[in-house]
């Protein structure tokens, strides 16, 4: 994680033009985002404008966070990363505002994770707060106490989520979504597509109008992709399947190293490794997939 003084986040600016391809379904525009962009803290913010009016409709982000904070009287300085949106006046996203019995502030308001085709309406919570975190990832010192690792936010480790949204247009109200995943430590957030509902006031579900890609429709040997070179090999994944764990195995069985897949490409390195040829064993809970590689 980056170091920075920044403890406030500035989503502001424009990323550069990307690829896309647009469906229309009805009064439902899609647009489908390919390749997905990908930000990180070494990322432009990107803008995203639904109808292309040239107004940014909502901004995201990936950037480093550090301060220090009191708890029960004992500081604590944090650094980590935080993956996050924020909206222009007029603007929202759906979701809901906490309880006085629930973990955050009384009325505090936090975006949720939608699934495909939920109905995104007027008669949803819409926050329009100038800073919204999806997903946060920090580590806190607490001195004596210790260190603690947090990470916390409605897209953690999200896979193909949407985000609900509503934004003004020449007076008019118009709803829309955008989907997106966040790997483990916030420290890549994925856009994968977008839409919104050209009738002002009008009803869209998640996911509407989009020629996108599902994966539960997906095959496991299509979500994994191998690059083998004399030195290491490269493991790609889909956001989905983070979390899996790879293992390297020698020609009698025996497993020569263990790797976490915690992000979308993983790289296994053959230092200290005898000249051989040796199983890639990529377990998830959803099956295995058996790749062989020559190490030289």
């Amino acid at each position: 994680m980056k170091k920075s003084n920044q403890k406030l986040l500035n989503y502001t600016g424009l990323a550069s033009t990307i690829l896309a391809s647009a469906s229309v379904n009805a009064q439902a525009v899609g647009v489908n985002i390919n390749p997905d962009l990908v930000l990180t803290v070494d990322s432009n913010p990107y803008s995203l404008d639904f109808n292309n009016d040239l107004t940014p409709d909502l901004n995201f982000a990936v950037q480093p966070i550090s301060g220090t904070q009191t708890y029960m009287g004992f500081p604590f300085t944090y650094e980590g990363i935080v993956a996050g949106v924020s909206f222009p006046v007029g603007n929202g996203a759906y979701g809901s505002l906490s309880s006085s019995s629930g973990t955050s502030a009384p009325g505090s308001f936090t975006i949720t994770a939608l699934e495909n085709g939920t109905p995104i309406s007027s008669s949803d919570v819409f926050g329009s707060s100038s800073q919204n975190a999806l997903a946060i990832d920090v580590v806190a010192d607490g001195g004596l106490l210790g260190t603690f690792a947090y990470a916390f936010g409605p897209f953690v480790e999200a896979s193909y989520k949407f985000i609900g949204a509503k934004f003004q247009a020449n007076g008019n109200t118009h709803y829309g979504w955008v989907q997106l995943s966040v790997t483990p430590g916030a420290d890549s957030l994925i856009i994968h597509g977008y839409g919104y509902n050209q009738t002002p006031n009008a009803t869209i579900n998640a996911g509407e109008g989009g020629d996108l890609s599902q994966l539960e429709n997906v095959s496991l040997e299509d979500k994994v992709t191998f690059f083998n070179t004399l030195n290491n090999a490269k493991v790609n994944v889909t956001p989905d399947l983070i979390g899996g764990e790879i293992n390297l195995v020698n020609m009698t069985g025996q497993i020569i190293t263990t790797t976490k897949i915690t992000d979308i490409e993983t790289v296994i390195n053959y230092d200290g490794i005898e000249t051989g040829i040796f199983t890639l064993n990529v377990n998830f809970q959803s099956g295995t997939i058996n790749k062989k590689v020559y190490i030289k």
